[in-house]
């Protein structure tokens, strides 16, 4: 009787060492920051746009379903111990994905490229602040400032939207005579774009919104 009493106990302790181990050694879920949309920007996942393209094509954009995780390689490497460059990388978080493009907030992805290094940042599509300005895209300074310089020019109430409008223009190069207005509503997204020539005020490309969902 009493071996079996041992026996018994003996495999209650076993049982409950095991359960103790397994407990221990099970590894915490890994969890993520998540980059949700702005109001002027809002590519929730499973929203689209449908635009009108120069008054004949139709184009769509299109967030994905769902968050998605992202990372990227940024400028912060550091050196090991022979020398060598590390490379270093941004926080892993879930954002939208436009047009199968990162998006976090106002900011998307841009590469800068050698000789300028070899790394990602991101980079404003937009901004709320009337007066803020950048550049539309990176650029290869050495031969000349091709890039389009953007302004945030005005945020007003159309008796309807609130909505922020962007300038942008050429410093330099064959697109000097260009200028271009974009129009964003808040709880949509862009609405309409348009370039034109400031020489012959020809509108040389036009984009209008036809229709949209906001998939909140």
């Amino acid at each position: 009787m009493k071996r079996i009493i041992k026996m018994l106990l003996l495999i209650i302790l076993f049982t409950a060492c095991k359960k103790n181990i397994t407990e221990v050694e099970k590894p915490l879920p890994q969890t993520y920051d998540t980059i949700k949309p702005m109001a002027y920007y809002p590519a929730y996942p499973g929203s689209w746009w449908k635009y009108m393209v120069n008054g004949a094509q139709i184009n769509t954009d299109t967030v994905g379903a769902k968050y998605q995780m992202h990372f990227y390689k940024n400028n912060q490497f550091t050196y090991d111990s022979a020398g060598n460059v590390v490379d270093s990388y941004s926080d892993t978080v879930y954002v939208p994905f436009l047009n199968g493009r990162p998006i976090y907030g106002y900011m998307r992805i841009e590469h800068i490229r050698p000789p300028f290094g070899d790394f990602y940042t991101q980079w404003p599509i937009l901004s709320e602040t009337v007066g803020f300005s950048f550049e539309r895209y990176w650029s290869d300074k050495r031969y000349g400032d091709f890039s389009e310089k953007v302004r945030v020019a005005n945020k007003f109430f159309d008796g309807q939207d609130s909505v922020l409008v962007l300038e942008g223009r050429w410093v330099y190069g064959p697109e000097i005579n260009k200028k271009s207005y974009q129009k964003y509503a808040k709880g949509i997204g862009l609405i309409y774009e348009v370039i034109v020539d400031t020489t012959s005020q020809d509108t040389l490309f036009e984009k209008k919104l036809i229709d949209f969902r906001i998939n909140h």
